[in-house]
């Protein structure tokens, strides 16, 4: 199971694993990608995990799962950071 971590962002740190599955085509079957996002504070243990994400899309390529989770990585800790002044960045 390929996974990657991605440089902090507004100091999360965004972890991302990419499944690989089959699923059955017109003619056969083809290899299609699953992807789950995790985001935790950098300057903390792995172990505190503030969300976690199995996304329902299948991807065609690895590499457009890893680029699809990073953004909605991103998304998702914007998304946050603007509705609760209370979450620490520190």
């Amino acid at each position: 199971m390929p996974c990657q971590s991605y440089a902090p962002y507004r100091a999360f740190k965004i972890d991302v694993q990419v499944t690989t599955g089959k699923t059955l085509c017109l003619h056969s079957a083809g290899r299609r990608y699953k992807v789950s996002w995790t985001i935790s504070p950098s300057g903390q243990s792995a172990q505190k995990v503030i969300a976690s994400f199995p996304e329902q899309l299948e991807f065609m390529s690895e590499q457009d799962a890893f680029r699809y989770a990073e953004k909605r990585a991103h998304t998702f800790i914007d998304g946050m950071l603007s509705e609760s002044p209370t979450v620490s960045t520190q």
